[in-house]
């Protein structure tokens, strides 16, 4: 962008100002957040091991398990209770939730022990559940102090839901699969927001040591690393995985070793334990199937503090689904260039197909249906991965404030796509698909809590459309490297933290140097909507008169564009807006003719909901 239209950023009137929680001010107070939007000297988050034994029977779609959870309190809190999500219990009957699911019953709880002692009454119904288990404690845990649970259950895997679940019994994949501790954070204490379906996830960061037992011959894929592949691989295999290249797709477990029976090792019990362990991590999933086949390549990059970094990528599908022999490809070219903001952290990613429509996130690894476009394929990949920088990296509350996660993995894909696609400009698509919708009565703000978004589709535009957009649009008036500047100090200072909102928008005004309410006030918390118009062109004695009209609610810089006939080059004028509350703005420009056509944001950069009187002709 053109300098003096950053200058008239500065010279809008500063009539929004964003809103400051209770909550937000008391951290601001402790010294956890600060009004930079860096995290305070205080700051702190807790802390959680897992270690789990788990088993699938695929024939009877049920898996059990067994975990030891150490929860640390890194809090100068004393802690009297602990919080449990049980999130498969969205299947439970009778449990409340936003979403259709098939009732499998949720966990069924075995034994539960917490500070040594067995938990013999629960406060709740199992046979109706809960998505969210407080357990008072017999002994308080105090600041530096360390609380372990061991807990037993089973569960009925769901056929093919939004999140989880198996397709048919030949694939599985099994997320929300074990009971899990609750987020204890410096805003809110205890984050006790039930899991209805719409609403996703807000994890502390630990340490995950997990054995799967399934039957010989399903590949078992996951968060983390495989820690014992001379048990449950065969030798062509590893070999195979031991020859990996930057360059090159190599096929792990072909499609003859899965036909013939050589998908995994042996052994005399027809079952394999597959060892896995992830570190920094707010969560882990699992995949299983006797039907996949699997590819695998390295991603190599440049982060952004200058330094190599690498990471084995892994894709597991059925061969029958068209385009996936690319998902290595395609995942090794989104792990390369999400990279570009903050460096890839971990060992692996994995991409699994099957079972869900679309595509869903876990730490190391997602699955994402099948049968798609080269397109399609490649930008549901690239948004995945995307949500390994936000909210993997970046640990935002989703049930919160879905748009932290969502807005910028779409605005990630959207970078990425043209890169493989260069015909695609899946930004310009993503604000279309905005631009329908906006200013309808069906259309709700983006800060607004995910669950209460509501129907019609309102938590796509809400979550992922609207702020994808807006981030597309602020790249365009702080111009690229100011923006990408922010947006990596954000991803930096909140790794492995938890934002809020405000971290965000306060980040940004910190590293561009600039006050962005005007501009961060109306997009994230209303459902205003942009409209310029030009609304008359006069030229006389060398001397455009334009007048515009904001019609819209939400002021936004000018770029406007005036032709003056063949052969000349155009006008651009980046005006000094000042007071679009006013609705007019009247330039005069300096022309070398006649002015024939004027063009507000030529390149449609904002998101306008009438393009129609962006543009005006002589006659």
């Amino acid at each position: 962008m053109n300098p003096l239209l950053l200058t008239a950023l500065l010279l809008l009137p500063q009539v929004d100002t964003l809103p400051v929680p209770d909550a937000y001010r008391a951290a601001l107070e402790a010294g956890t957040r600060t009004r930079t939007g860096a995290p305070g000297p205080a700051y702190w988050t807790n802390t959680v091991e897992y270690a789990i034994e788990t088993a699938i029977d695929p024939a009877s779609a049920r898996v059990s398990g067994s975990e030891v959870i150490t929860y640390h309190n890194r809090s100068p809190q004393e802690l009297r209770q602990v919080a449990l999500n049980l999130g498969q219990n969205v299947f439970a009957p009778g449990n409340p939730r936003n979403r259709s699911v098939p009732v499998t019953g949720g966990f069924a709880l075995g034994r539960i022990v917490l500070q040594g002692t067995p938990v013999t009454h629960l406060p709740f119904n199992p046979s109706v559940g809960t998505t969210h288990l407080l357990l008072p404690l017999r002994e308080a845990v105090p600041p530096g102090g360390s609380v372990q649970v061991e807990i037993d259950w089973s569960f009925e895997v769901p056929e093919g839901t939004f999140r989880m679940g198996r397709e048919g019994r030949e694939v599985y994949y099994l997320a929300q699969w074990y009971p899990q501790i609750a987020v204890y954070d410096d805003l809110h204490g205890w984050a006790r927001a039930p899991y209805l379906g719409d609403g996703e996830f807000y994890l502390d960061y630990g340490t995950f040591d997990v054995r799967i037992s399934a039957p010989v011959g399903w590949l078992v894929s996951a968060s983390g690393e495989l820690q014992n592949p001379d048990e449950v691989l065969t030798a062509s295999a590893r070999a195979r995985l031991a020859d990996l290249a930057p360059d090159a797709i190599t096929q792990v477990v072909t499609r003859d070793d899965r036909d013939q029976g050589r998908m995994t090792a042996s052994s005399p019990t027809g079952t394999l334990t597959w060892h896995y362990r992830a570190e920094d991590v707010r969560d882990f999933a699992w995949g299983t199937s006797d039907r996949y086949v699997w590819d695998a390549t390295l991603a190599s990059w440049t982060g952004p503090d200058g330094q190599p970094g690498s990471s084995r990528i892994h894709t597991f599908y059925r061969p029958e689904q068209p385009q996936w022999d690319h998902s290595a490809e395609y995942a090794r070219h989104a792990i390369e260039n999400h990279s570009y903001w903050y460096s890839y952290p971990w060992p692996q990613m994995t991409v699994n197909e099957g079972v869900i429509g679309g595509g869903m996130e876990y730490p190391m690894i997602t699955i994402i249906g099948g049968g798609r476009t080269p397109e399609s394929l490649y930008g549901v990949i690239a948004h995945e991965l995307g949500h390994m920088w936000w909210p993997m990296v970046v640990g935002t509350n989703e049930k919160a404030h879905a748009w932290m996660d969502e807005g910028l993995a779409s605005f990630a894909e959207d970078r990425t796509a043209p890169m493989l696609f260069p015909e695609l400009d899946a930004g310009l698509n993503t604000m279309n698909g905005y631009l329908r919708v906006a200013g309808q009565d069906v259309e709700t703000e983006s800060m607004r809590p995910a669950d209460l978004y509501g129907p019609f589709g309102n938590r796509g535009l809400a979550s992922y459309g609207k702020p994808a957009t807006g981030f597309r649009m602020l790249r365009f008036i702080l111009g690229p490297e100011t923006f990408d500047r922010a947006l990596r100090e954000y991803t930096r200072r909140w790794a492995f933290k938890h934002p809020h909102p405000l971290d965000l928008f306060w980040t940004f005004e910190d590293v561009s140097g600039q006050d962005l309410d005007w501009f961060f006030q109306p997009w994230m918390y209303t459902t205003r909507v942009i409209d310029q118009a030009v609304a008359s062109v006069e030229t006389r004695d060398g001397r455009a008169r334009v007048v515009l009209e904001d019609r819209g609610e939400i002021p936004m810089p000018v770029h406007l564009v005036l032709e003056t006939g063949e052969g000349r080059a155009p006008v651009v004028v980046d005006a000094p807006v000042g007071r679009w509350e006013a609705g007019r703005l009247t330039l005069d420009v300096a022309v070398p003719a006649p002015v024939t056509r004027a063009v507000l944001d030529p390149e449609q950069w904002l998101a306008d909901v009438n393009r129609a009187n962006n543009t005006w002709v002589a006659r």
